[in-house]
């Protein structure tokens, strides 16, 4: 019997909806901004164009449309901080009251029904927490703070007090290695002072009671940089969840240095490694991609739990630097197929082209469509990506032939292949000589079934026509692929069988 109550200690000691780095690699996130999403009831025929405001999105709308979301393949939503703002919140990082959830969303119950609603068909919830800094005071911008009110914190709470705050200073952006990041104040917004015990208290069991009060799975923690490690770790332990920090840095020593205290981050310099390959007018080779790569390798306590991105709230969008869809989807497939934690920032899969913010946020109505060519692309990604499984999750990201025009590796059976030449290009051979692939093997694109090569003297040849990537998988219909899925059933048979011997 002792047994079975050590059994029950050990399954009870950790929240019902906490999940490990480790669960969350099986995760697709959808990132969302709760205001520019959906209404609750019918959505406007007309897109919001006052986009400094709030446009009327809610976490009912979101919960609406829970079928576009899992249509595209995600099983994770991460959604935009839910907390009471200071005036012009929508996008939530301006915090008032980090008890009450913004009305301009809902209430806490309709937070809660969206996360039962969610975890009724598998989808995790990630939430946006905002420990750095408060709102706006009152007279206040980002452009701007008269002194006299810097000293006015009436109406927040719980940090309502001068001695909860940092004094005011500017951060010094050109030496970002003093403490003055950690206690300046980001764009005029009021710092916390984590170090003072009430703050530090008052914020961890917060956090703490997170996930018990609202069941969320896991946490991406805004401007990482601005509070020290010693917080962060605390954080990390008190949330006992994923947590993904936003380091919003290109150097990657700097931003790896933050895993370790929380469990991951943002892949900002591979972020700013893909804008190059492929935004930039003078672009650089996709071999930026492999030299990348190898420095994340030695820096990086582990790449495979980091966010990667294309498009997110702080950026222009990606169709906004390189209007050529071609491209996108070649970034699209690398962002689906690498090894690490993808993340889909809404619109992208519409094709939205808005520039730097608030371009950048736009209303997803009266847009959603789901025969757009981008959902039904990525949709195909992720469900191809689902076929594969656990042992894809857990594959190698093995690089195979690279150069300044061609990118490709191969993960779990699957050879992937992308350019930056774009839709206007020249076609692009390369000869494959050091796959893993069996010798008659044959390869089906599974962009287009038609599209096959076979395995030969231990090499096959890729061709991108017209700048568009390929993944190809085993075609399981050859007599090579019949033998190997033979094998692999036969193996799988005399492991359940001995299984099975082990209770008789």
């Amino acid at each position: 019997m002792w047994k079975y109550l050590v059994i029950l200690v050990l399954c009870t000691c950790r929240p019902a909806f906490s999940k490990t780095p480790e669960e969350w690699k099986s995760r697709v996130i959808y990132q969302i901004l709760t205001d520019r999403f959906a209404h609750s009831e019918q959505s406007p025929e007309e897109e919001c164009s006052e986009l400094y405001e709030y446009c009327g999105g809610t976490f009912k709308g979101i919960e609406n449309n829970l079928d576009y979301i899992t249509g595209l393949g995600a099983n994770a939503i991460w959604i935009s901080p839910f907390v009471e703002n200071t005036e012009l919140g929508f996008h939530g990082y301006w915090p008032k009251n980090i008890y009450e959830v913004n009305p301009n969303f809902g209430s806490s119950q309709d937070l809660k029904d969206l996360i039962t609603a969610c975890h009724d068909r598998d989808v995790w919830v990630m939430a946006d927490l905002v420990l750095n800094h408060m709102g706006y005071q009152h007279g206040c911008h980002w452009s701007g703070c008269p002194l006299e009110n810097t000293n006015n914190f009436t109406g927040y709470a719980p940090f309502d007090n001068e001695a909860h705050f940092h004094p005011y200073c500017e951060i010094d952006w050109s030496n970002e290695e003093s403490e003055n990041v950690q206690t300046c104040w980001l764009a005029f917004l009021p710092d916390l002072n984590q170090t003072n015990p009430d703050v530090h208290e008052l914020l961890i069991d917060w956090v703490t009671s997170l996930t018990t009060d609202y069941g969320f799975d896991g946490y991406r923690l805004d401007f990482v940089k601005g509070i020290s490690f010693d917080f962060w770790q605390d954080v990390d332990e008190a949330v006992d969840s994923y947590t993904i920090g936003e380091a919003y840095d290109g150097n990657t020593e700097k931003v790896a240095s933050y895993q370790g205290p929380l469990d991951s981050v943002l892949s900002f310099p591979m972020y700013f490694t893909l804008e190059s390959i492929y935004q930039w007018n003078d672009k650089e080779g996709m071999d930026k991609i492999h030299d990348q790569l190898a420095l994340e390798a030695t820096t990086y306590t582990d790449t495979t739990i980091l966010g990667g991105f294309l498009d997110n709230h702080d950026r222009a969008r990606f169709l906004s630097h390189n209007s050529d869809v071609t491209s996108l989807k070649n970034a699209l497939v690398y962002l689906m197929m690498a090894r690490w934690i993808p993340i889909i920032y809404y619109g992208t899969e519409l094709g939205f082209d808005g520039g730097n913010d608030p371009q950048n946020r736009e209303s997803m109505w009266p847009h959603f469509d789901t025969e757009h060519e981008l959902y039904k692309f990525i949709s195909a990604l992720n469900t191809y990506r689902s076929s594969l499984g656990q042992t894809f999750i857990n594959s190698e990201q093995e690089e195979s032939v690279y150069d300044e025009k061609f990118y490709s590796f191969t993960r779990h059976e699957t050879f992937v292949a992308i350019t930056n030449e774009g839709s206007g290009s020249a076609d692009i051979t390369r000869t494959v000589t050091d796959s893993n692939f069996a010798e008659g093997t044959v390869l089906v694109n599974i962009l287009d079934e038609t599209d096959t090569v076979e395995v030969k003297d231990s090499q096959f040849e890729v061709t991108l026509t017209k700048g568009e990537p390929k993944i190809y998988g085993i075609d399981v219909t050859s007599s090579t692929s019949r033998l190997y899925a033979n094998f692999l059933t036969a193996i799988l048979l005399s492991s359940l069988v001995t299984l099975l011997s082990n209770f008789v």
